[in-house]
């Protein structure tokens, strides 16, 4: 199980996230804040997508640096005690918020929307995001914001659902097995063609289960990096995760499905 992000009705005029999976986390903000602290539960944070977001940050000594869909804070308070003398987290979920200045006293917590970011242009070193653009239907303004919020040389670090993994397609789900597919198959005899899913097209993705109900969206990568450098930004790097060698352990089901399908990608991104 993961989760991420969340609000207040105010800002329903100006942003893209879709009001369902805001209500839904401001509903569950007690349930998300206790997944993400236990890092036996939220493996797919602990041993897979917090290393590789970690190993990419810039030094952060003396830096200002803000986390956009910051949830309950945890993000904020490792890059403060990585060296940044400010750091500031903005979730559009009040619950998440409230919880986030309760944990955290030395960070500063806003509620706040990512494409309408109320910050001075040039103020920040460094912008980081986990797991939160892809609830973000026009992802354009988002890097037009951050672009304007950052000093010139520095880095936006985000995460997102991997496209791959987002545009599978689920073909079956009975009482014995769940199948996705991205895929195409060929006729040998009429030489037709059958394609499953579609990677290409920016598409929103509900989700309705148990666990989760919130809407995302996919984009693919290339889609992905062309509105990241029509804002401004060099690619530094993409990184493809791989979980550690302890959710073999605690999830051989999960480690043998990642090292073949990824799951999330990680964009690093340069304001020169």
């Amino acid at each position: 199980m993961y989760f991420h992000t969340s609000t207040s009705a105010c800002y329903n005029l100006y942003m893209s996230t879709d009001e369902r999976s805001i209500n839904w986390y401001n509903e569950h903000a007690n349930d998300y804040t206790a997944h993400v602290r236990n890092p036996d539960d939220s493996i797919y944070h602990s041993l897979y997508e917090k290393p590789a977001m970690y190993s990419l940050l810039p030094d952060l000594e003396g830096k200002t640096v803000i986390s956009l869909g910051c949830g309950s804070g945890e993000d904020s308070n490792y890059l403060r005690t990585h060296g940044a003398i400010k750091s500031v987290g903005i979730d559009i979920s009040e619950r998440l918020i409230d919880i986030a200045r309760t944990s955290y006293p030395d960070c500063e917590f806003q509620i706040g929307d990512m494409e309408n970011l109320d910050l001075p242009d040039n103020s920040f070193d460094f912008t980081y995001s986990s797991l939160a653009i892809h609830y973000i239907e026009d992802w354009r303004q988002v890097f037009k914001e951050v672009y304007r919020v950052l000093r010139p040389n520095s880095y936006f670090l985000f995460s997102c659902n991997h496209p791959i993994y987002s545009a599978m397609e689920v073909v079956s789900d009975d009482k014995t097995t769940k199948k996705a597919e991205l895929s195409r198959s060929r006729d040998k005899n009429t030489n037709s063609v059958t394609i499953v899913s579609d990677y290409m097209t920016h598409k929103s993705i509900e989700a309705v289960n148990s666990e989760l109900a919130v809407t995302t969206w996919h984009k693919p990568i290339g889609e992905i990096a062309t509105e990241a450098s029509e804002a401004g930004f060099l690619i530094a790097d993409i990184k493809e995760p791989v979980p550690l060698p302890k959710m073999q352990d605690l999830s051989p089901r999960d480690y043998d499905t990642l090292v073949k399908i990824p799951n999330f990608v990680i964009f690093k991104l340069f304001k020169p």
